[in-house]
């Protein structure tokens, strides 16, 4: 595979953040240049809009006619406008790589500057739950180890929250006890800040970085600014605020865009987080605390199909594995991880037990709903038609996919019949014995299905050999009756039990 990975000199500063992140050392603070993509418009566009609507002058910058606009029509009419344009009802998913990415960071603390609600989406699509704090009341809510968004500029929600215009930043600057510049005052003790998606020469972030520096007495902590834009005088104001700019368009000069290249450093920044943090969770398997997610990105799909289709087996199926095992594939990618890992399957040697156990390992650690579950399990089951048997005791037997759901086995087992048949492959003795396992339970599957099982098992067990088949020999009654799910719940019951403690 082609090395896209910056030089040495670029990866020290990932590795200086990714260190930090490991250790919630390093507080993301995110602004709109992350929400562009999916909103369809930066600030400008937005003033304009505004200004459009009350006549106003299309020069006028954002936190004036943000003012203008207010005076005009009323708060109320402002703060509904904000809520047309930066609320989301409908969640796309090829719009926010860079969401899925912070998700993937799993800091338990983040703050925003941002109105929308794209983070909120994101995070509560993939199983993370982040509780939202805009006010007072809403800090008193938390509780220890809680994951947190701080909205530092407010929430549409909240009207009274939002800072947003001339007005608003100035009645901010002048708030000496603000609760957010407390609590970031008080989250900022031993740690640094991580600004993404800004760019120093908007008007907003000079105002921002002021109120910072403010709360800590005139001088802003360390920290670093990830970039989209790539311009030599970022790196003088950075200095005169304490700040590191990154600009990842030179660390991938190779990117297409700035946001290629923005997106691609975040997916660095992140594999070497999660790379730390699961050497540091290796401590203690017993820990509660959560597995580290993987979401998945457009690039590294396209990246992992290069190496299916151009790479030895071997090295394939460890790029498939390195980037898919236990991850979150967001919906508009999981038709094509699933294309991805039958290719594998159909690539591989039957007769090398090597390459049939990664199989094994990787559909087991194969993360997607049921659908794409069963289609790759039914994947690994037909090539089983062509792996010579195994003497005694064949764990393929019990091949597990545990996004499959209990007692659906034998539904997958007729597909990798179906497969066969398409194929006008023949069914061998080796298949039909692991297949006696997979089938077992047939008769409970759901009625829609069961015919088409039924009628697969007699396909697999023609003639004479009908005889043999799980229709007319089931295997005995011990046979485990409970599926992966219920025997994995049994085993947690049993384990020792403690009480839930606070966690960053």
């Amino acid at each position: 595979m082609v090395d896209n990975r910056p030089n040495n000199d670029a990866l020290a500063i990932v590795e200086e953040m990714a260190d930090l992140l490991a250790k919630h050392k390093l507080v993301p603070f995110f602004g709109a240049g992350i929400s562009r993509q999916h909103l369809g418009f930066a600030a400008v566009e937005l003033a304009h809009e505004m200004a459009n609507e009350i006549g106003s002058s299309p020069e006028t910058s954002l936190a004036d006619v943000a003012d203008a606009y207010t005076d005009a029509r009323g708060q109320s009419a402002f703060v509904d406008f904000l809520t047309r344009r930066l609320v989301v009802s409908q969640l796309d998913e090829r719009k926010v790589p860079s969401h899925r990415l912070l998700v993937s960071l799993m800091q338990n603390l983040l703050y925003t500057t941002n109105q929308d609600n794209l983070f909120e989406l994101v995070a509560r699509r993939y199983g993370r739950n982040y509780r939202r704090i805009v006010t007072v009341d809403d800090l008193s809510d938390s509780v220890p180890g809680e994951p947190l968004l701080i909205k530092f500029h407010g929430d549409t929600s909240v009207p009274g929250s939002l800072v947003f215009g001339t007005r608003s930043y100035k009645e901010r600057m002048v708030c000496q006890d603000h609760p957010l510049d407390i609590k970031l005052k008080s989250d900022l003790l031993g740690k640094r800040l991580m600004f993404l998606g800004y760019s120093l020469r908007d008007e907003n972030v000079a105002k921002l970085f002021a109120t910072i520096r403010r709360a800590f007495n005139g001088t802003l902590p360390n920290s670093y600014l990830v970039t989209f834009d790539d311009d030599s005088a970022l790196i003088d104001a950075a200095s005169a605020y304490r700040v590191k700019a990154v600009i990842p368009p030179r660390l991938f000069p190779e990117a297409a865009t700035h946001a290629e290249a923005f997106e691609r450093f975040l997916q660095l920044l992140c594999d070497e987080t999660r790379k730390r943090q699961a050497e540091r969770a290796l401590t203690n398997i017993f820990s509660q605390a959560e597995v580290i997610p993987h979401i998945v990105t457009d690039y590294e799909v396209r990246s992992t199909e290069r190496a299916v289709r151009e790479e030895p087996f071997e090295a394939a199926l460890n790029t498939f594995r390195m980037t898919f095992d236990m991850a979150h594939v967001p919906e508009h990618l999981q038709e094509q991880v699933t294309d991805l890992f039958v290719e594998l399957v159909d690539r591989a040697d039957p007769s090398a037990p090597a390459q049939m156990d990664a199989l094994s390992a990787a559909l087991f650690n194969f993360r997607l709903p049921p659908a794409s579950a069963l289609t790759a399990t039914a994947a690994v089951m037909a090539a089983c038609n062509r792996r010579p048997g195994v003497p005694g005791y064949d764990s393929f037997g019990s091949l597990v996919c545990p996004a499959l759901p209990d007692g659906t086995t034998p539904v997958a087992a007729a597909a990798a019949v179906a497969i066969l048949g398409k194929r006008n492959e023949s069914v061998t003795h080796s298949f039909r014995r692991l297949a006696s396992w997979w089938f077992h339970g047939y008769e409970n599957v759901p009625e829609n299905l069961k015919k088409h099982v039924i009628a697969m098992i007699k396909f697999a067990w023609p003639g004479q050999l009908a005889n043999q088949s799980p229709l007319r020999r089931p295997l005995p009654l011990f046979i485990a009756q409970k599926g992966f799910h219920e025997i994995l719940k049994d085993m947690q019951e049993k384990l020792p039990q403690r009480p839930a403690r606070p966690c960053e």
